[in-house]
């Protein structure tokens, strides 16, 4: 590992070559002011490129997830966790990712299709997949991503979203009336839209009573057996919106039933996600209602308000979307059925 002295610029210098798949490649480093470190550049350089591509994917993800860790909230880390250590490990653990060719990822994505996975969730598997690779690609001298090739799975959106209506909601309810806590937690799920995490982070003192508001900005997730109170999932998901008046006096009498209330006591302390899912799962059922998910009563809400003519910019906003695109994409398949109305309106003229 020779290192040069430029006479003019009397600062040293390394010329050398590495193999970058199979094909000779030159890298040339000026400006060192000793000797030593222009050798010590060209020893670390060939060590790290030639290391790059030989490493284990295993690695590679732990890489991947250290860098990530004070990037992301930390369900969002818990998230890609499971799906790398279920779904993307097992597979592809001990081959060096210079061995992952878009070959082997088609007969990955082929075994995940052979299972009875929701294509939302086939998508959201192989795009975790795509981001480590990406990794690889930006940080680890990956020359290309196999996943561009081997093309994705999946679907962004689902086909149909499960939703109810007012009267299959009041169906439900009715099947539900003595569990007092659940029911005021799902009228405000149904009313309002707001996310699950973010009605589980409510406190009293985020409920206006006399404007008839509620107040997002925060979220609330419990993992690993502790409960965590962090901001909402984008910038634009804190808002305040609108509360059916009905609701808020739900709310209010409900306060009364709390032991010892101060503004900051959250309404839906003890309560978790898994249990509101576990009760819409039994009294549904109960109710003879088709299933649904705690989250579909936001879908339900917003279809709702879609068919009532209220504009998608507006339904953005109250979700707390980042984008009126999301919205968009999710409720495209609701505004779909604005074509009979048009070409009513149209005929009519």
């Amino acid at each position: 590992m020779p290192a040069y002295k430029d006479e003019k610029s009397k600062k040293w210098y390394v010329s050398f070559y590495v193999k970058e798949n199979g094909i000779s490649k030159k890298v040339k480093k000026m400006g060192f002011n000793k000797k030593q470190e222009a050798m010590e550049y060209e020893r670390n350089y060939i060590n790290s490129f030639v290391s790059d591509t030989e490493i284990i994917f295993e690695n590679l993800c732990k890489s991947y997830m250290n860098d990530l860790k004070n990037r992301l909230k930390l369900h969002t880390i818990e998230t890609k966790k499971y799906l790398i250590n279920k779904k993307i490990l097992p597979f592809f653990q001990k081959y060096k990712i210079k061995e992952i060719t878009p070959l082997l990822v088609r007969k990955w994505q082929n075994e995940l299709m052979e299972k009875n996975y929701a294509q939302t969730y086939l998508r959201a598997i192989n795009n975790q997949l795509v981001a480590i690779l990406n990794y690889a690609v930006k940080f680890y001298n990956l020359k290309k991503n196999p996943c561009l090739a081997a093309g994705t799975i999946g679907k962004k959106n689902a086909d149909e979203m499960n939703v109810w209506t007012i009267e299959e909601f009041n169906q439900f309810i009715k099947a539900i009336e003595h569990k007092k806590e659940s029911v005021v937690g799902f009228n405000i799920l149904f009313y309002t839209g707001i996310r699950i995490g973010e009605l589980l982070a409510l406190t009293i003192s985020d409920i206006d009573f006399e404007k008839h508001k509620i107040r997002i900005n925060k979220s609330f997730q419990r993992i690993n057996r502790m409960d965590i109170i962090t901001s909402p999932k984008t910038p634009k998901s804190k808002r305040i919106i609108d509360c059916p008046k009905f609701v808020t006096d739900m709310i209010q009498n409900f306060i009364q039933m709390l032991y010892k209330p101060t503004p900051k006591t959250r309404l839906f302390e003890g309560f978790t996600k898994h249990k509101f899912e576990n009760d819409i799962n039994f009294y549904a059922r109960k109710a003879n209602l088709k299933k649904i998910r705690v989250h579909d009563l936001r879908h339900s809400h917003a279809t709702f308000l879609l068919s009532k003519g209220v504009n998608i910019v507006s339904l953005s906003r109250r979700l707390g979307h980042e984008k009126v695109s999301t919205t968009l994409d999710i409720y495209s398949h609701v505004l779909k059925e604005d074509n009979d109305l048009i070409k009513d309106i149209l005929n009519n003229l």
